[in-house]
């Protein structure tokens, strides 16, 4: 599924003017190239380990990108591993806005030097921790400061 950055995003099962994509890549359509610092990549990849999903699919996503294998199934980074192309990112953002990416973005960075808009940047390195209810409330527009 290709949506280009920041463009709004609806989900099957979920919808709201509010949710901008992030990092929905494919072949056959250009993508911004460039570098993430280790800090953004490693906060990142944090929020990858475990997140919250207020809707679950069934299958997999593999990487068209990689003209062979599909891409690779984990991502380790500093210890931390995620599975690709199995879930998705909601990152709450400013004005209520909430970005979404696949899981896959990581891999987009890593193997194929995508970089998503600073914004999206900025909203993963000051996101409240996974799970947190300070991410929770953020993420369903219920701003706070805790």
């Amino acid at each position: 599924m290709h949506v280009f950055d920041l463009e709004p995003i609806s989900l099957p099962g979920l919808e709201s003017p509010k949710l901008r994509a992030v990092g929905w890549i494919e072949r056959g359509f250009d993508h911004p190239k460039g570098d993430v610092t280790p800090e953004f990549m490693k906060a990142l990849v944090g929020l990858l380990v475990d997140p919250w999903q207020p809707v679950t699919y069934a299958g997999i996503h593999r990487c068209t990108l990689c003209r062979f294998s599909g891409g690779p199934g984990q991502l380790t980074f500093e210890e931390q591993r995620v599975t690709l192309g199995v879930a998705n990112l909601y990152v709450p953002g400013e004005e209520g806005v909430v970005y979404v990416a696949p899981s896959s973005v990581v891999h987009y960075i890593d193997a194929h030097e995508y970089v998503p808009p600073d914004e999206f940047q900025r909203a993963v390195l000051s996101c409240p921790p996974m799970r947190s209810m300070a991410y929770l409330k953020r993420v369903m527009g219920l701003r706070t400061t805790a």
